[in-house]
């Protein structure tokens, strides 16, 4: 968004050490996925669901499934710099 800025989400989905899912104010959601990976690794998938949204049509027209792919990818990147090997 170009500025720093808190927003409260709602966790909506929970399984310790293998899933969470979060809900946004207005609907929308993204998820984690972990998955044994093998030798102490894990595989992380993040989607972003946008068809629980509010106003789907606002958030596509604002472009927001594009950006959260590019966000998506540098939170994994991020994620794999914190635990590498």
């Amino acid at each position: 968004m170009g500025a720093p800025y808190r927003i409260q989400n709602t966790v909506v989905e929970f399984e310790e050490n293998r899933l969470i899912a979060w809900r946004h104010f207005s609907g929308h959601r993204w998820r984690w996925l972990l998955e044994p990976a093998g030798d102490g690794r894990t595989e992380v998938t993040e989607t972003f669901d946008w068809s629980t949204a509010r106003s789907p049509l606002a958030i596509r027209l604002l472009g927001f499934p594009r950006r959260n792919a590019e966000a998506i990818e540098k939170t994994l990147a991020r994620l794999g710099g914190m635990f590498p090997g």
